[in-house]
């Protein structure tokens, strides 16, 4: 199917008060950091014992420049700066939470660029390990065998400390070009949680490089856990692979089996952890960079179906799960690609699928590139699901009477996960390239509350400077957030 690019200036501007009868008086704040991007989604968590969660997400500079705020920590009451962590390069993982000092604060796991690996102390961002210390006699940027972290997983204690561990994908080199081919093998790293000590290191079976976070889950519900993980990227073939953890520990995944194939890209975004047949064990849905979004039987490893668009789209999303299509229990799932290779995508498509057969059921072209992935919310109170996605657009404007251009971003609704789009609130200066919104409620008072980050440069897609950080409360039910975040609840990529 070939989809023209639409003008979407007939984009309706709603408000969710609309939607109750009583008044309702929002209590939003915004956090602006200069000098600073992300390209990190914010997750919440009370580090401060105040009751109210706070949120946590990873900033960056430009690549290859250190920063103060690589890792940054607001305060959920108002959005004031906790504290900050500084890295030699972006953080764009998302952050896992665990006790590790046993104050009774969660502490943070969270990666990025030129090998950066940190746990940090929630109370006040200092670095309890890290995987590579500053030393200058490494050349972070530009040694091949330094390459990147994503967003880890964690694992049952290992070497039975008190404390789970951590596995997380290592790869990437960001100083690889579209024409360096011959690119250094990723690995699956195993990290003790409490001091960082590699417990085991296992490159991945086709020798080729990995950017996706890898899925821990037991599929047959006996507590023998399996990693889902995906090899390749835009430029070179890879595959996605189920192996046990217990190959992982034993630093030998030779065995993996072959889920589905790159067919000449690879798998980046993480796979969705999902019972699509509903036959009681959870299948593996995922979207390769190539435009296919695929259903892998979770008990036989067989293809249930696939979707994929016709010409050139490449997607770095994940889909998101929700009942949007018939009167039966299955998920179907929502998508965007993008039209034509990085760095030369055109536009955005997004899709919705049957998850009974896998057929595209509405299709619809909005917004410039981004990788936010969308996220699942019963908006209205109407016992349907609605999609919420951010995306980037570019603002035409008439001032002082010569036409002027310029990047803004918005959040729209897909309502039922299709039809038309509507606009959440008042497009935004600048653009948010992979910062996929949170849906949660900080204070707990059930109404929803909308995390974004974006940055505030209506010139420079790239321009990684000028962070906002904002919180946007809605008379609407937080009880009825089905899919809220990046990696859904707790980062793990498994739909209950």
């Amino acid at each position: 199917m070939t989809i023209p690019f639409k003008n979407f200036s007939f984009l309706i501007a709603i408000s969710l008060i609309c939607y109750q009868c009583q008044p309702f008086e929002a209590d939003n704040w915004r956090q602006k950091i200069e000098g600073v991007g992300s390209l990190s989604s914010p997750l919440a968590i009370d580090l401060n014992k105040d009751g109210i969660k706070d949120i946590v997400i990873g900033g960056g500079g430009k690549e290859f420049t250190p920063i103060k705020e690589a890792v940054i920590a607001l305060d959920g009451k108002d959005g004031s700066i906790l504290w900050t962590t500084p890295a030699r390069n972006q953080v764009v993982g998302s952050a896992v939470f665990q006790d590790i000092t046993q104050d009774g604060i969660p502490d943070i796991y969270i990666g990025g660029r030129s090998a950066i690996l940190f746990a940090l102390d929630g109370s006040n961002g200092q670095i309890i390990w890290e995987y590579l210390t500053d030393n200058d006699s490494l050349d972070y940027y530009n040694d091949p065998n330094i390459l990147n972290f994503y967003s880890p997983q964690l694992i049952p204690d290992i070497n039975k400390d008190g404390v789970a561990d951590l596995l997380t994908a290592y790869g990437g080199f960001i100083k690889a070009t579209t024409k360096d081919l011959d690119r250094p093998p990723g690995a699956l790293m195993v990290f003790c949680g409490q001091t960082g000590t590699i417990l085991a290191k296992a490159f991945v079976p086709d020798g080729k490089e990995t950017y996706c976070s890898p899925i821990v889950h037991s599929f047959n519900n006996d507590g023998q856990l399996e990693v889902i993980f995906g090899t390749g990227g835009e430029y070179i073939d890879g595959g996605l692979f189920r192996v046990p953890l217990k190959d992982i520990i034993n630093e030998d995944i030779s065995n993996a089996t072959l889920l589905a194939s790159g067919n000449g890209k690879g798998f980046i975004a993480p796979p969705l952890i999902i019972d699509v047949d509903l036959d009681g064990i959870k299948d593996v849905v995922v979207n390769s960079v190539d435009g296919r979004l695929i259903a892998i039987n979770g008990l036989t490893n067989s293809l249930l179906w696939k979707m994929q668009l016709e010409d050139t789209y490449d997607t770095y999303t994940m889909p998101a799960p929700g009942n949007f299509v018939g009167n039966d229990n299955i998920p179907d799932f929502f998508s965007s690609f993008g039209k034509g290779p990085w760095p030369n995508t055109e536009y955005t498509v997004h899709t919705l699928v049957n998850g009974k057969n896998g057929q595209l059921v509405f299709v619809d072209t909005l917004g410039t590139f981004q990788y936010a992935s969308p996220v699942v919310i019963d908006l209205t109170d109407d016992g349907k699901e609605d999609i919420l996605l951010a995306i980037n657009s570019k603002v035409k404007s008439n001032i002082a009477g010569s036409n002027m251009e310029f990047l803004g971003n918005d959040l729209v609704i897909y309502s039922g996960g299709q039809g038309t789009p509507l606009l959440l609130s008042k497009t935004k200066l600048g653009t948010n390239l992979g910062s996929t919104p949170l849906l949660t409620d900080l204070d707990n008072d059930k109404n929803l509350d909308i995390i974004t980050a974006y940055m505030e440069d209506g010139n420079f897609f790239y321009s990684f400077k000028n962070l906002i950080i904002e919180k946007q409360e809605f008379k609407a039910s937080s009880e009825h957030i089905h899919w809220g975040n990046y990696m859904g609840k707790n980062g793990t990529s498994v739909y209950k």
